[in-house]
């Protein structure tokens, strides 16, 4: 996987990306900065329900991967997937003030 720079929309600099990750408590951050100015931009937001939730889908994907899939499992898999989304965005609606 190629890295690609990014523009900071505070600065105007392009910068390579370099993921980070920060816990407070049960929450968990994913991350980036700008390097020059050091705006942050949040990647993610997480806690440990959610975490699992993502642990239990990327584990599903895997074994079904390549695999021809029922209407049922497709069905299941979505779900999961969509609830890992809307848990995602809830937790980062309410952690992230975005300026």
């Amino acid at each position: 996987m190629t890295k690609q720079n990014v523009r900071c929309d505070a600065c105007g600099c392009a910068f390579v990306p370099e993921p980070k990750t920060q816990r407070e408590g049960e929450i968990e951050y994913s991350f980036f900065n700008c390097d020059y100015c050091g705006k942050a931009y949040i990647v993610s937001v997480t806690d440990a329900a959610l975490r699992r939730s993502i642990r239990k889908y990327r584990s599903l994907a895997e074994k079904l991967k390549g695999k021809p899939l029922s209407e049922e499992t497709l069905r299941d898999v979505t779900v999961l997937k969509d609830a890992n989304t809307k848990r995602a965005a809830e937790l980062r609606q309410m952690y992230i003030r975005e300026e």
